[in-house]
């Protein structure tokens, strides 16, 4: 009788990368930062070469935004294109729409010299905002944060502490900032842990 393997009925579910940490977090009424999770976002590395203008017209019309050229961040209809570098971004867009911004990329690109990569799963975002959000951040990133080096829209790669994360300023609210940190998702629970004990005195909650 030949050997037989069992074949699961369904793929097991996808796990968030700050599963299984105490939550949710305490905070008073008003804390200083509040810090979530944004699980299974989509996020492809994408390479190619914008001295091509065919390459990118191609981008252009399959992500529904210009790639940045320097530093800095160009969104639109849901997506976002983040500068690693002259040759090299990471467009995210939504939970769960990695497979369909990969096909468009695909098909728009294909008979180019590109490259597209799938890392939604090995990273994850964690969100952090609030007025006390920078000062948190102060306490383990070289980076000069300050408004005036920093503004809203910028990117940067940098670290925290000893994780090397990706760190984009998205926008203000009331006057307090909001923050999307990229992380490996094997530095995850690690970067969750430190920016929640680096922000207990400013309060801080989930959310």
């Amino acid at each position: 009788m030949p050997d037989t393997m069992a074949v699961p009925d369904e793929a097991p579910a996808r796990r968030s990368a700050t599963t299984g940490l105490v939550r949710p977090l305490v905070a008073p009424a008003n804390p200083g930062v509040r810090l979530a999770e944004i699980a299974h976002e989509a996020k492809l590395n994408l390479r190619g070469d914008l001295s091509d203008p065919g390459f990118g017209a191609a981008a252009a019309g399959a992500l529904g935004l210009d790639l940045p050229a320097r530093p800095g961040i160009a969104v639109a209809d849901g997506a976002a294109a983040l500068w690693l570098g002259p040759t090299e971004w990471l467009v995210v867009g939504g939970v769960d729409r990695e497979a369909d911004l990969a096909s468009r990329l695909l098909g728009a690109l294909a008979g180019r010299h590109f490259a597209v990569t799938n890392v939604t799963d090995n990273w994850t975002v964690l969100a952090l905002a609030g007025p006390k959000a920078l000062d948190v951040l102060a306490k383990g990133c070289p980076l000069d944060l300050h408004p005036r080096a920093f503004p809203a829209g910028s990117v940067a790669q940098s670290m925290i502490v000893q994780a090397d994360v990706v760190l984009h300023r998205t926008d203000d609210m009331d006057g307090a900032p909001r923050l999307r940190i990229y992380v490996r998702r094997s530095f995850a629970q690690y970067l969750w842990d430190w920016l929640a004990d680096a922000a207990l005195e400013y309060g801080v909650g989930e959310g």
